[in-house]
């Protein structure tokens, strides 16, 4: 009788812990399917054909303002004199 009841005692905890483990591996599986599935959604959308002309030419006007930017910096005359392009209190 006691073997009984330790053997089912030991059946009932196995059994918990399979399917505990059983429930988090499902879970996960299915979150990571949605992820993939997610993923490949948005990636499908922005890499669709009708997508990529707007996009290089997104890419295009930004690198153009940035280069247009840098080139409108102020620039020193020489790099050998520091103050060379400045003007102290001199009027011109």
């Amino acid at each position: 009788m006691l073997i009984y009841y330790i053997y089912s005692v030991l059946e009932a905890i196995s059994y918990a812990i399979y399917t505990t483990v059983a429930t988090i591996s499902s879970i996960e599986q299915a979150l990571i399917n949605l992820m993939m599935s997610t993923f490949l959604f948005v990636l499908g959308i922005a890499c669709h054909p009708v997508m990529v002309i707007p996009l290089m030419l997104g890419g295009y006007y930004i690198l153009r303002n940035c280069l247009n930017r840098r080139t409108k910096a102020p620039r020193l005359q020489s790099s050998v004199d520091g103050d060379a392009g400045l003007n102290h209190g001199r009027s011109t």
